[in-house]
C-alpha cells in the first residue's frame, strides 16, 4: 500500500482490490506470517509450484531466463503495471512464503503474492513468482518485464538456462571428469540422481554445489523431463538467489546474456588434465565444454563493491524475520515479564560490532 496513503482501512482495502480485479479471499487458518509453511489445503506446495518447468529450449548459443522472482513495492503504481504485464489475477485460498498472507495466479502457474497488513506491506512489498512455465507464457515481453522489475524493484531468484542438443553433456562424461578430477570449481561437492524404471535410466539429474548459497548448478536430462524419447536435451541451469541474482540480473540487461557465461565460468570448468602438471587449475579447458558455453571468458565479481551502511530499521526487520517467532515464544512463556529478553540484550551488548556502532550514531543514540 501507498506509505503515504492517508484514507481510512477500509477504503485503501477496496481500492486494492479493485486494482487486482478481483475480491479478497481470507487465507485459512494455518498459513501464518512465520517461516515458509504451506498449510496441507494448499494443493501446489513450495517444490511443485518452482518446478513448472517450461518446454522450451535456449536457442543455440543463448541463454533462457526460466525462473525469476522479483519483490517490488506495494504501491497502486505496482499494482496498475503488474496487471499490465500479468494480467488477470485469481484469487487463492492461503498465502505464500510465510510473510504473505494472501496470494494470486498469473498466467500459466506464476504467483503474486502480497500482505494484507499496511505496515507489513510496506515491509515485505509485494512477491512476483515466476516459475519457468509463466516466464515462458510472457514470451518475447520476459526481458521488458525484468528490465521494470529492476528498474522498481529487487530480483531475488533468477536460474538461467543454457541447453545442450548436439551430445556434448552428458552424465557419462560428467562422472568421467569428477573421477579423473577434471572438474575445477568453487562450488563444493556433487551429488548425482537417477531415475530408473526395469533396470533402465529414464533421466538423471547432476547437482554440483549447494542450494543455500548465492549460486549452484543443476544439470539434467531435459528430454526424459518432457518424455521425449530418442532426443538429447540436457540442461544446464544457472539458480542464482539474493544481492548476486539481482546484481547479475542487471548485468544482463546493461551487457547481454554473455554476461550469464562469464559468471558460470567464475565458477566451474571442466578441464583437460596435463600429464605433467598436478594442479588441474592451470590445465586447459575441455574442448567439449568450451564449445558448449560458447566463451571461457571469466566475468569480474558483480558483490565486489562497497557494503551499504547497516541501518537500525534494517536490524529491526532482520530480527522480527530471524528471530521474532522465538521472541514471541520466549516472551509468552514468560507471561509477558521481559527480563529473559532483556538478560539477552544486556548479555549481547559486549559483542557488539563496528557496524552496530555506525548504525547507533546515525539515529544520535551514541555507544
Amino acid at each position: 500500500m501507498h506509505p503515504q496513503d492517508t484514507t481510512d482501512t477500509t477504503e485503501r482495502q477496496a481500492r486494492i482490490e479493485r486494482l487486482r480485479g478481483v475480491g479478497r479471499v481470507q487465507p485459512p487458518v494455518g498459513n501464518y506470517g512465520g517461516g515458509t509453511y504451506t498449510p496441507p489445503t494448499d494443493p501446489q506446495g513450495y517444490s511443485a509450484h518452482e518446478a513448472q518447468s517450461s518446454d522450451l529450449a535456449a536457442q543455440e548459443g543463448a541463454v533462457l531466463l526460466d525462473y525469476l522472482r522479483v519483490r517490488l513495492p506495494d504501491t497502486r503504481e505496482t499494482w496498475q503495471a503488474l496487471g499490465e504485464w500479468l494480467g488477470t489475477m485469481t484469487a487463492r485460498a492461503v498465502g505464500w512464503r510465510g510473510w504473505y498472507d494472501q496470494s494470486y495466479t498469473v498466467l500459466d502457474g506464476g504467483l503474486v503474492a502480497c500482505c494484507s497488513d499496511p505496515d507489513r506491506a510496506q515491509v515485505e512489498g509485494v512477491l512476483v513468482d515466476l516459475p519457468g512455465k509463466a516466464c515462458a507464457h510472457l514470451g518475447e515481453r520476459l526481458g521488458g518485464f525484468l528490465a521494470w522489475c529492476c528498474e522498481h524493484g529487487t530480483v531475488t531468484r533468477a536460474d538461467w538456462a543454457l541447453d545442450d542438443r548436439k551430445g556434448l553433456l552428458s552424465l557419462e562424461r560428467i562422472l568421467e571428469a569428477d573421477e579423473k578430477g577434471a572438474i575445477v570449481t568453487r562450488w563444493q561437492g556433487l551429488t548425482v540422481i537417477q531415475n530408473r524404471q526395469r533396470g533402465q535410466r529414464r533421466g538423471w539429474t547432476v547437482y554440483i554445489g549447494s542450494r543455500s548459497s548465492e549460486a549452484f548448478c543443476r544439470i539434467y536430462d531435459k528430454a526424459a523431463e518432457q518424455g521425449r524419447d530418442g532426443v538429447h536435451w540436457v540442461r544446464f541451469e544457472f539458480e542464482t538467489k539474493g544481492a548476486f541474482a539481482d546484481a547479475l540480473a542487471r548485468e544482463v540487461l546493461a551487457h547481454g546474456a554473455g554476461a550469464v557465461v562469464q559468471q558460470i565460468n567464475r565458477r566451474i570448468r571442466f578441464v583437460q588434465p596435463s600429464p605433467t602438471d598436478s594442479n588441474t587449475r592451470r590445465a586447459k579447458v575441455a574442448n567439449w565444454w568450451a564449445a558448449f558455453v560458447g566463451s571461457i571468458q571469466q566475468g569480474a565479481s558483480l558483490l565486489c563493491g562497497e557494503k551499504v551502511q547497516a541501518t537500525i530499521s534494517a536490524m529491526a526487520a532482520w530480527v522480527e524475520r530471524q528471530a521474532g517467532p522465538a521472541l514471541a515464544t520466549i516472551i509468552k512463556a514468560a507471561r509477558g515479564d521481559l527480563a529473559g529478553v532483556l538478560g539477552i540484550v544486556e548479555r549481547s551488548e559486549r559483542r557488539l560490532k563496528p557496524k552496530h556502532y555506525a548504525a547507533l550514531a546515525l539515529v544520535g543514540a551514541g555507544a
